[in-house]
């Protein structure tokens, strides 16, 4: 039986996922109970995967702690970054649970970006 983390290295491929914001930072995984997510170590922005992101929303603050961070570069918010998975541009959208979010976007695959800070703003009760 293949783990997780040996499944998802399958399907992504020899390649490692950019981070879109800092463009040549690889993402690292890190764990939230049982939903994988990909983060960049520098920004500390958060790639979710199509799906990942509605597995987390309705936790509380203390579950998400793993996630967050007390440091924010607004800069990085009105970037625009390409997909990590296909390169494609990400669409910009404001956050149907926050207005004051901008949520990064990937048409194609179905991904979501979330910069440093935004997800206790979306996911949290």
């Amino acid at each position: 039986r293949l783990c997780r983390a040996a499944l998802r290295h399958l399907f992504r491929g020899a390649s490692e996922m950019n981070c879109p914001k800092c463009e040549s930072t690889s993402l690292v995984a890190a764990h939230v109970r049982d939903v994988e997510v990909d983060r960049c170590p520098q920004c500390r922005g958060i790639w979710f995967d199509e799906h990942e992101l509605q597995q987390l929303v309705g936790m509380t603050p203390s579950e998400l702690r793993a996630l967050q961070s007390k440091k924010t570069d607004e800069s990085l918010n009105r970037k625009r970054g390409r997909c990590p998975r296909d390169s494609a541009d990400m669409l910009r959208v404001i956050s149907p649970k926050n207005d004051s979010v901008v949520i990064d976007a990937c048409v194609k695959c179905g991904g979501i970006w979330l910069d440093d800070g935004e997800l206790s703003k979306v996911a949290t009760k």
